[in-house]
């Protein structure tokens, strides 16, 4: 710290700016309004405190520092000081105030500028020595007055901000001081605000009779400061990086530092230096690879706060540290039982951490709590951990590991002893409980937490049955996740197991779950290509039930959605007939193998493709126009339900009615809620369809299947119930968007979107994205459609797959030509007609050429280009030879 003839210097200018540069204080509207309304209530005439108290690196001196500059900008002269809990001496903090720069230059007169050097002299020893005869409680009592004095005539001409920073380490004197100012100058345009660390506060009795008087006076204003939540992370981040953080980088950066700005800010300067957060396209983006990091400025504050601490007491905090960030005294007790043979009483470990919690690296939990003890940070209990030597952390380990094998270990504690067995040495443990462990959470629906223990233990797995199980369980995690891409990867692993052990039924497998990974990507052609060819090779071999889950594939990927999916699938856009094929086979095999529940699946999917078969039907009575006799039959009041026995199509629709109460049927008889509810959705979907086209009340109709998922509570979980939730309203915004209705499609668009991001479907997010831009654009509002459209493009640059790139051209290609902008139309599309050249797809570049064709000829019959027109007829006929019509 700087200091003068007086003491200590206010805050350096240079840290001051360093402030500044980073802006304005972010996620503390409450504080910054309690601060302007406390400068308010001052500026009449009175004297008034706040105080601001929180856990190191909460943000109390940007705080203070942000009410200084707000203070002198309306007018006050503020004096903004620190208190050093290394320096003490008499009024060291109150010569600090009274002799700053401020204070001098705030002594405008010659009566202001002499009260300031008597006080100041005063409290140096330098007093009038005709008074040194006064006894030593009457001159320290002089010296009070004198600053009194001195403080009330810094407010002559403008009021007065003092802020002092670590109050808990100012000198008692200064505390003294203050106690008197607050007593004789309260009708003087006074601010007083403190920052405070409660857990030392508490110990420095005149700093709590400071605050404890001006309570009882009614002058105080106290506030606690809370970690950030993720949303004002993120904020945070952005200003101190200066520009908008990526979302996924950011919740990264909030969970490393649990919400504490000082660490936040510390980790994104040491992110930034060390090159793992750049600037993508305007957005600062975390590299995947990015280490968490302990910064310099961080590890010093954790270091000075431990230095102190008596070497037991280190020692102690260490062994906890590997016991975990919440720990009891019993465990305690037990693991270093289990180390050193020492087994003190649970008191004494208290009494031993003590100090820990006094220096606010531990929190003491109440009476009757799971735990005894926290860690106050991550990063504290990581820096306690680093103190040991590597042959002290593996003993500490294996105690634990022992402590958690003494009895029947519950499911719970799988990970924690795989983790611990791993640290100490043991990969036989570390493997066996992982493989166990992962069993539990893919079990439990709990995919991350499969990874992670898969992560654990796959470098330590020595045996190819070992390594199996583990990248079995990774892969039906990511499967659950929908990361393709991650799968693709793994997949080449299992595959080359399966072929060193020669297990052929595991190579089935394999390949069967590469085409659900480029299912999940939307590479349906890819993937229906790979499930037939496993198909054709288990019918080789005779592998019945490899036919089974082939043909179950197919039919997947020819229908384009998983099973239980699809409800009511367009014959334009799906293969109905190849997908009938499959599932038809499936069922047989299923009836004939006596799997139940892949014959309920299979007799399910066989019914939606009914479905989608009537829909057809229905489509192309409206296209003919041959609709009209039944609808005015409807109009003029008769019931649907009775017209319906007279159509052709009925006996399709009884045969799909047998078929969907008969997957309903299998379904309640295993118990699959999941299965039972999508099959009653898709009766729903069967017994108003017609009503959807032909009656009066479609918007009505669609509506009762929506909330007919969420009555449903009966069928399925939580999370699945949303999941379906957002199904549903994604089919409502594609009817509406069918049916003309934009009100409907814009509605359900958006909150199809809202609900896709709450689960983490990206798939859904995208298409609703995509979806709901195209609604705006039939509505003309092309700045909002473009908007719905960076959002798509944002899931497609965290997702990339070939088919969202594509569309993704599409979309902006047909935004460009709803502007007029012809050349960004046409360089959109032509994007969107190579991407599918490049997919090696016919369908997908016969779409796209289609498209830019129809987009083409819109914009040379409103632009009068001669060339686009050429462009136009070009790509009508290339799509035309390409698709054989």
């Amino acid at each position: 710290m700087t200091t003068d003839e007086h003491g200590p210097l206010p805050f350096a200018p240079m840290a001051l700016d360093v402030y500044r540069a980073t802006g304005d204080v972010v996620g503390r509207p409450a504080e910054l309004q309690a601060i302007g309304q406390e400068l308010a209530t001052a500026r009449t005439g009175r004297l008034v405190g706040l105080t601001v108290e929180g856990e190191p690196g909460i943000g109390k001196t940007r705080l203070l520092l942000a009410a200084a500059e707000r203070a002198s900008a309306e007018g006050f002269t503020a004096i903004a000081v620190t208190a050093d809990e290394e320096l003490r001496g008499p009024f060291l903090v109150a010569r600090s105030i009274l002799g700053s720069a401020e204070a001098l230059r705030a002594a405008g007169d010659a009566r202001a500028a002499d009260a300031l050097a008597r006080c100041l002299d005063a409290m140096s020893g330098q007093d009038d020595p005709g008074l040194a005869t006064l006894t030593p409680d009457s001159r320290l009592l002089r010296t009070f007055d004198l600053g009194a004095v001195a403080f009330r005539a810094l407010t002559a001409e403008r009021p007065l901000a003092v802020l002092i920073d670590d109050l808990q380490w100012s000198d008692e004197d200064s505390l003294r001081l203050l106690r008197y100012v607050i007593r004789t100058d309260g009708a003087s345009p006074i601010l007083l605000m403190f920052a405070i660390r409660p857990e030392e506060f508490a110990t420095v009795t005149e700093a709590v009779n400071l605050v404890a008087d001006m309570g009882r006076m009614g002058v105080v204003r106290r506030l606690r400061l809370e970690r950030f939540s993720p949303s004002e992370t993120r904020a945070f981040l952005a200003q101190v990086l200066g520009g908008p953080v990526d979302a996924s980088g950011a919740a990264v950066m909030h969970a490393q530092a649990e919400g504490v700005p000082f660490i936040v800010e510390e980790m994104a300067f040491a992110y930034r230096e060390g090159g793992m957060v750049q600037e993508i396209d305007g957005v600062w983006t975390l590299a995947d690879n990015a280490e968490r990091l302990v910064p310099s400025a961080v590890k010093t504050l954790i270091s000075r706060r431990a230095t102190k601490l008596p070497d037991d007491t280190k020692a102690l905090l260490a062994v906890a540290a590997i016991l975990g960030r919440r720990f009891s005294l019993r465990d305690l007790r037990e693991v270093r039982l289990g180390v050193d043979g020492a087994a003190p009483d649970p008191e004494t470990l208290a009494e031993t951490l003590a100090p820990a919690v006094a220096a606010g690296l531990l929190v003491e939990h109440e009476e009757g709590s799971a735990a005894d003890y926290s860690f106050q940070h991550e990063q504290v209990r990581e820096f306690a951990a680093a103190t040991l030597t590597s042959a002290g952390r593996r003993a500490i380990h294996a105690a634990i590991v022992r402590l958690l094998l003494s009895g029947e270990p519950s499911a719970a504690s799988l990970p924690l002893i795989a983790l611990h067995a791993k640290a100490a040495g043991d990969a036989e443990v570390c493997v066996r409980f992982s493989v166990e462990a992962s069993r539990n959470a893919l079990a439990a629906n709990a995919p991350e937490e499969v990874l992670r223990v898969v992560e654990l233990a796959l470098p330590s797995a020595s045996t190819p049955e070992q390594r199996v199980g583990l990248l079995d369980a990774r892969d039906r995690a990511l499967d659950m996740l929908r990361r393709s891409t991650d799968r693709m990867q793994g997949l080449a692993e299992l595959a080359a197991l399966a072929e060193a052990l020669g297990d052929a039924r595991l190579g089935i497998d394999v390949r069967l779950r590469r085409a659900a990974a480029l299912r999940t990507a939307e590479e349906h052609d890819r993937a229906a290509e790979l499930a037939r060819e496993v198909r054709d090779l288990a019918v080789e071999r005779g592998d019945r039930e490899g036919e089974l889950a082939a043909c179950m594939e197919l039919g997947q990927d020819l229908l384009r959605a998983t099973a239980g999916e699809s409800f009511t699938p367009a014959a334009k856009e799906v293969d109905l007939d190849g997908a009938g094929e499959a599932y038809g086979r499936a069922m047989e095999l299923a009836r004939e193998l006596g799997d139940v529940a892949a014959e309920a699946a299979a007799t399910r999917e066989v019914g939606v493709v009914h479905l989608g078969r009537i829909r057809a039907w229905f489509i192309e009575q409206v296209e003919l126009g041959q609709h009209l006799p039944i609808a005015q039959r409807v109009a003029a009041g008769e019931v649907l339900e009775d017209i319906m026995p007279e159509l052709e199509i009925a006996p399709a629709f009884m045969e799909t009615f047998g078929l969907l109460h008969r997957a309903l049927d299998l379904f309640e008889q295993l118990g699959d809620r999941r299965g039972a509810m999508s099959t009653i959705i898709s009766l729903a979907y069967l017994n108003w369809g017609a009503d959807i086209h032909f009656g009066a009340h479609a918007a009505t109709h669609i509506e009762e299947i929506r909330r007919l998922t969420s009555r449903a509570k009966a069928f399925t979980n939580e999370s699945e119930r949303a999941a379906f939730e957002a199904q549903m309203l994604y089919g409502s915004h594609v009817f509406g968007r069918a049916k003309v209705i934009p009100d409907l499609a814009l509605a359900k668009g958006r909150e199809a979107h809202r609900f896709a991001k709450e689960i983490g479907d990206p798939n859904l997010e995208f298409l609703a994205a995509g979806g709901t831009a195209m609604t705006l654009l039939d509505l003309g509002d092309l700045e909002d459609a473009e908007r719905w459209i960076d959002r798509a493009a944002s899931v497609a640059t965290e997702h990339p797959s070939p088919l969202r790139a594509r569309r993704l051209e599409t979309w902006r290609g047909i935004g460009a030509a709803a502007a007029g902008d012809a050349a960004g139309m046409r360089a959109h599309l032509e994007r969107a007609v190579q991407q599918a050249a490049d997919s090696g797809l016919p369908a997908a570049r016969c779409e796209a050429l289609a498209r830019l064709a129809a987009e083409s000829s819109g914009l040379g019959v409103r632009l009068a280009d001669e060339e686009l027109m050429t462009l136009a007829e070009r790509s009508a006929l290339e799509a035309s030879e390409l698709c054989g019509t």
